[in-house]
């Protein structure tokens, strides 16, 4: 073969061997990039609980960089959370569902943050299934408790509060804590306080007020400076007639915190029963106006029978307003007709 076809022949196979590894490159370029894409569309895929989130995924970082497992989603989600980011936390406990939807921890932490935001009806829901997933857990049990006293629900909230009491002294129990000599464990840290609050409500609205304030001196216990529950207690004793542990317990109440008006409007209440009209007045003005004040008086009073007195009161309340006071007039409209009715009898 003549120098020139073997040159020839070399120069062709170069070619060839080029053009296989161009395409060789591509084709590869080409696996690579549609490998990108399918990674991209798996780490974008929202997780499969979408009915459990309610928040923005358009701004999640966990949408953009999903979790490696379920330990990672939920350490991801703890941060969040105490960062305050509440969406972000909460698309990343549903994601950790996608690891293990049998786990009713998460499942509570999600009610628990639906919860937080308002949602009830989405934490109402959360909470039963992390409960067909862990029937004592205690703190779902808590929150259908709380969640059915705000709907006024008290059969249902007390099933579900008193099972978390019972759950709560069982574990006090195993903790090798001493009983008290009212039957109950002292609580400790991990004991859901507002739980032994809701139940002494409800026990007080059934006329059971012994064990009401047994409830109410064990969350007293761990918390010893709460307006709410040593208001709650002195209401207890308010509702016996006891004006006297009343008074010494919202005083109590309203020194703890000078701003909590349900103190002050309960030891008014407690003025009024003792027949202390005056104190019972200053005591209203630390929450309302001059001319509320004056008007929620005379009710009370009204409410009692004292119908002159409280004819009087309203009368003020109407001077002493700047404007005109509806409510005060037709109190005074119903005391006045209530007064002629009782000169007549």
């Amino acid at each position: 073969m003549s120098t020139n076809k073997r040159y020839e022949v070399v120069k062709h196979s170069r070619m060839l061997f080029t053009t296989a590894c161009l395409s060789m490159v591509i084709f590869m370029q080409g696996c690579g990039s549609t490998q990108d894409e399918e990674l991209a569309a798996v780490e974008n895929t929202p997780p499969s609980r979408q009915d459990l989130y309610d928040g923005n995924t358009a701004v999640s970082v966990a949408a953009a960089n999903p979790p490696k497992d379920e330990a990672d989603a939920l350490a991801r989600a703890s941060h969040e959370e105490k960062s305050g980011n509440l969406d972000q936390a909460l698309y990343l406990y549903v994601q950790a569902l996608d690891f293990n939807d049998q786990n009713a921890e998460t499942l509570y932490n999600i009610a628990r943050i639906h919860s937080i935001k308002g949602n009830i009806q989405l934490a109402y829901l959360t909470y039963n299934e992390a409960l067909v997933v862990d029937p004592n857990m205690l703190m779902s049990h808590a929150g259908l408790g709380l969640i059915n006293m705000d709907k006024r629900q008290h059969t249902q909230a007390r099933i579900h509060l008193m099972k978390a009491v019972e759950l709560d002294q069982k574990r006090l129990e195993v903790d090798g804590n001493s009983m008290m000599s009212n039957g109950f464990y002292p609580l400790d840290k991990e004991s859901p306080v507002r739980i032994y609050n809701a139940i002494a409500i409800l026990e007080d609205m059934d006329n059971n007020h012994q064990i009401a304030r047994d409830y109410y001196q064990l969350a007293l216990q761990r918390e010893p400076r709460s307006a709410l529950i040593t208001t709650n207690l002195g209401y207890s004793y308010y509702l016996t007639g006891n004006f006297t542990l009343a008074e010494k317990y919202l005083k109590k109440a309203v020194k703890e915190d000078p701003n909590f008006d349900r103190g002050w409007t309960n030891l008014g209440l407690v003025y009024v029963r003792k027949g202390l009209y005056g104190r019972a007045l200053t005591t209203f003005e630390h929450t309302m106006e001059p001319a509320d004040a004056l008007n929620d008086l005379g009710y009370f009073l009204m409410l009692e029978g004292q119908y002159q007195q409280a004819i009087d009161l309203f009368q003020r309340a109407i001077d002493s307003s700047p404007s005109y006071f509806e409510q005060a007039q037709k109190n005074l409209k119903r005391a006045s007709m209530e007064l002629r009715s009782q000169q007549r009898r």
